[in-house]
């Protein structure tokens, strides 16, 4: 195996022109291949680290799956990560700042906790729907790594405030974080005013299946003021219950 590691660590380091980033490319893909085959490659993890600045999709994806796999076990990679995942959550591409707060969610490394709750706050609150629906489910990461934390924070309120956003995607996995905080916490229990619940109905024409799937399940935590609120809402949601195969 330390031929392999050696070879792709001069793969890693080359300092040949590279412009397209074609050759990081391939070594990263023999990195992650070794990777899945149970070969451990975390010996690389500065040279892999390093290729967090390459502006390339594909090779920051290829650089979050060796972290995930092996940052959560040893926290001296997570440790040298955080100043490349500060860079990525400030970068200019929405799709590069949801990765680096996905990932950052998956690794529970103090560090890089301490170092993902303010940009969590930001990316709540992100111009763009796909960083704020990322960063939504990043809330319920984290609240299974540290429920005090995420309760200290004021992040359920943020998330909360979510189920008032214009994108549906961002509403139905609002709701899903929130859901889930409720089946797990003793003491926090999801309640919608009729006020919400109406929001969510509207965002079911406009959501995906899973999306409908999460708020369907979320409206059994409405609770109706009057008898005509109840009708209302089973009137609103009755053409979602009906399968088109039933018979």
């Amino acid at each position: 195996m330390f031929w392999k590691v050696h070879d792709l660590r001069l793969e890693l380091t080359s300092e040949k022109k590279d412009p397209r980033h074609q050759r990081k490319k391939v070594a990263m893909k023999k990195v992650v291949a070794n990777m899945t085959m149970g070969n451990d490659m975390s010996a690389l993890y500065h040279e892999v680290i390093a290729c967090m600045h390459i502006p390339d999709l594909e090779v920051k994806k290829m650089v979050y799956l060796f972290l995930i796999n092996y940052a959560r076990a040893r926290a001296e990679i997570a440790n040298h990560a955080v100043n490349g995942f500060e860079d990525d959550l400030n970068d200019a591409n929405p799709l590069t700042r949801a990765m680096a707060i996905r990932t950052m969610g998956y690794i529970y490394v103090e560090r890089v906790i301490e170092s993902l709750i303010d940009p969590l706050r930001h990316c709540l609150r992100d111009r763009d729907p796909y960083v704020r629906k990322t960063a939504a489910m990043a809330v319920l990461k984290l609240y299974m790594f540290d429920r005090s934390l995420v309760e200290e924070e004021k992040f359920l309120d943020m998330l909360k405030d979510l189920l008032a956003d214009s994108n549906p995607s961002v509403v139905a996995n609002a709701v899903a974080a929130l859901t889930e905080v409720s089946e797990r916490s003793p003491h926090i229990k999801l309640k919608l005013n009729m006020k919400i619940a109406g929001k969510l109905i509207t965002a079911l024409n406009e959501c995906n299946e899973w999306g409908q799937i999460y708020i369907l399940e979320s409206l059994m935590y409405v609770t109706p003021q009057t008898s005509e609120d109840a009708e209302t809402v089973i009137e609103r949601i009755l053409p979602r219950l009906q399968h088109g195969n039933s018979g």
